[in-house]
């Protein structure tokens, strides 16, 4: 399912248009980036938790040369799925 798709099927649900919708799911995925952006650990009940790792930095080596460099440590997002997401989906 893409972004428009998820769209309508709101829409649909939700029985209103989907511009509306649109900009109720705009708005939602606008405050998740924004709790992230601001280091917020962001939990939806029985749904999940988004939030940010941290990758320490590290010694890389060029695959070309075998030369040694230096990756900075990075913050990457993720998603834990709730247990009651889990069950859902393994049922």
């Amino acid at each position: 399912m893409n972004k428009k798709q998820l769209i309508q099927s709101m829409a649909n649900k939700m029985d209103q248009p989907q511009a509306q919708t649109k900009q109720q799911l705009e708005q939602i995925l606008a405050i998740i980036h924004q709790g992230l952006v601001e280091g917020e650990k962001i939990y939806i009940p029985q749904f999940g938790t988004f939030e940010l790792r941290f990758y320490l930095p590290r010694v890389g080596r060029n695959p070309q040369t075998g030369a040694a460099i230096e990756i900075d440590g990075f913050n990457q997002p993720s998603f834990k799925a709730s247990p009651t997401l889990k069950a859902l989906i393994n049922d």
